[in-house]
């Protein structure tokens, strides 16, 4: 409440001169003061920015903030991150309270919102370096000005798990940052799988997949991705991002899967990934068992599947989902 308070607080400080002056107008006219709609999402935003770069202009009467871009990206500069902290502190508890009591349908529609690089080192930065929610609320943030969540999923927490790896290897992130980092955009991505309710309840005639990292990956965010894909998409998934060779040949023996889905972080690792392939078949109890490779190497060699012995391969979540659907289904019995 203390959020909610405070904005509302400045907020009337704020409007209190534009409405007297408006009123004294008005009176002089015979008119009666009428009261505004209030702000939407989007119009907060343009108004907040507006406000922390010095570009505001004095509005007319009854006239709304102009509709942009939101500016929820920050660059080095503090006007930036100030920013960021006044969508996660006041904007989001203010549209809580606010949209609380206006109904859905008239609500206006926010203008499309184009997820960019900013936005990605942004929850980038705040993933490796903010607090334990700051990830959280900038996407719930995004979200609300606009964003879908497959936009989230595909144009934000993957390239920003891709960029953590390459601040990684730059020695620009420390181990310490990167694993921190991809846990809380793991959470991310439970917690938004479970506020929109969208994974399919599997029946008798879903697929089953099992997906796993290669033995060894330090960093292994891409699978617990790809297992949230094909949730969704109505398959019975088991996702394995730790386990050895040993514990996934055993998974494969006792129990029918469909699909083994690997994920492959290095190029060194992919003549002894073959070697294990042909093993994972051998000890499938479906002996039609159809493999797929992906992960980083996914989309740096165009033949990975081939050096791998694999059947396909993808370099995203959602094309490995519908390689998958196709290749399961031209093997599996009618």
């Amino acid at each position: 409440m203390v959020a909610g308070w405070t904005i509302n607080r400045l907020a009337k400080r704020q409007q209190a001169p534009r409405a007297m002056a408006a009123a004294s107008r008005g009176a002089a006219r015979g008119q009666l003061p009428i009261q505004a709609d209030p702000l939407t999402l989007a119009e907060m935003l343009a108004l907040k920015s507006a406000e922390l770069s010095g570009r505001l202009a004095p509005l007319d009467d009854g006239e709304r903030p102009r509709l942009t871009s939101p500016h929820l990206v920050a660059s080095n500069t503090s006007q930036d991150m100030q920013l960021s902290r006044i969508v996660e502190l006041e904007i989001i508890p203010r549209l809580m309270l606010m949209h609380s009591a206006q109904p859905l349908q008239d609500r206006p529609p926010l203008p499309p919102l184009t997820l960019t690089t900013e936005h990605v080192h942004t929850l980038a930065r705040l993933a490796a370096e903010g607090d334990a929610d700051s990830a959280s609320s900038y996407v719930r943030a995004l979200l609300d000005a606009g964003a879908s969540q497959e936009q989230v999923f595909l144009d934000l927490l993957a390239p920003c798990a891709r960029w953590m790896g390459e601040m990684w290897e730059e020695d620009r992130y420390d181990f310490s940052q990167v694993t921190i980092g991809l846990w809380r955009l793991q959470r991310v991505l439970h917690e938004q799988g479970s506020r929109f309710n969208q994974v399919a309840r599997p029946d008798a005639d879903s697929h089953r997949a099992l997906l796993a990292a290669v033995p060894g990956a330090q960093h292994t965010f891409g699978v617990v991705m790809a297992a949230e894909f094909f949730s969704r998409a109505g398959w019975d998934v088991e996702c394995e991002p730790k386990a050895d060779w040993t514990d996934l040949r055993s998974r494969l023996t006792g129990n029918w899967f469909d699909m083994f889905g690997l994920s492959i972080a290095t190029g060194d690792s992919i003549p002894h990934v073959a070697s294990a392939i042909l093993d994972m078949r051998e000890a499938s109890a479906n002996r039609d068992l159809f493999v797929m490779v992906g992960g980083p190497m996914a989309g740096e060699l165009a033949n990975l599947a081939a050096l791998c012995g694999a059947d396909a391969m993808a370099s995203e979540a959602c094309s490995a989902v519908e390689a998958a659907n196709a290749g399961v289904s031209s093997v599996r019995p009618a």
